[in-house]
């Protein structure tokens, strides 16, 4: 029903109408809340051991059926059992992604975890000034991104997009593409955790396809080869995303009306995938941002 554009990085539908799968197509595992860095807008409200490895071994076993994972944080790299984490993930999914901001990635360990993943998604939030003034070690995270590329592995840039950046977007593409990036995924903050604070920075449905609109004609007038998806949460709508808390809990995110913006679905060490999948009340949202249908893509 659904194959992976590894090319890409995206799903393909093999029909013309939008099918509710019997799993869901991504889950986020986020094996820690420990990070390097201090994001402005960081939506983690709460800290969590990390996961032991027995823990993602029984998370991994009862995640069996979904197409793609992708490993995330916190930062992940924090985390003393990675690569046994991602061995354990190659062997149960077709597609295994991990989120890192980069800074701690050498070329040693690139050249190991691209034994295990299919791509890397790194976070660049601006040109070097803004960015640094965001999330910090701008450079760090080119130097990371290169070990990446010399090490033969493949990445995205994220970018989370709100008043202060926005007038750096397209030298972030442009710095994308020129870094070899697939994609360019530029997203919107979430009103928790430190994002609470920067609700007013948040940027209008206007204002979000202006710059669309701006970053079409600038890869059109500059020749970008990497892909460009914006989100628009008014478009995706909610509990697109099911996110793994390193304490088990299955959540959807985001929900507007729940508290902290998650609803809580399930626990992945009491039941499978399958059997929370089969009550989630966002199946729709989540099948329809994750084929691109809800997303501006240029």
């Amino acid at each position: 029903m659904y194959k992976f554009n590894y090319a890409g990085q995206h799903f393909l539908l093999e029909s013309e109408e939008t099918l509710i799968p019997d799993f869901p197509l991504t889950v986020t595992l986020q094996i820690n809340r420990a990070c390097n860095l201090k994001c402005v807008y960081c939506s983690e409200y709460q800290y969590f051991d990390e996961m032991s490895i027995e823990d993602v071994r029984k998370a991994v076993n009862n995640l069996y059926g979904i197409n793609r994972i992708i490993i995330s944080g916190g930062e992940p790299l924090l985390h003393k059992n990675l690569i046994d984490i991602l061995k354990l993930c190659r062997e149960k999914f077709d597609v295994v992604a991990l989120a890192t901001n980069a800074v701690l990635l050498t070329l040693n360990d690139a050249i190991e975890i691209v034994k295990y993943i299919d791509y890397f998604d790194v976070t660049i939030d601006g040109t070097r000034k803004i960015h640094n003034e965001i999330r910090g070690e701008f450079d760090g995270i080119i130097d990371g991104i290169r070990n990446i590329s010399n090490a033969n592995g493949e990445f995205s840039v994220v970018s989370v997009l709100f008043n202060k950046n926005k007038d750096s977007i397209i030298q972030v593409a442009t710095i994308a593409d020129t870094l070899g990036a697939k994609k360019l995924k530029i997203l919107c903050p979430i009103p928790k955790g430190k994002g609470i604070n920067i609700v007013g920075e948040r940027l209008s449905q206007e204002q979000n396809q202006e710059i669309y609109n701006s970053l079409v004609e600038a890869k059109n007038t500059f020749g970008y080869n990497l892909k460009i998806l914006m989100t628009d949460w008014d478009k995706i709508k909610e509990g697109h995303a099911i996110l793994i808390h390193p304490d088990g809990k299955v959540v959807a995110s985001p929900v507007w009306t729940k508290e902290n913006c998650i609803d809580i679905i399930g626990n992945i060490y009491a039941n499978s995938i399958k059997e929370i999948w089969e009550d989630y009340p966002y199946k729709i949202n989540h099948v329809n941002k994750y084929i691109e249908k809800t997303m501006m893509v240029c």
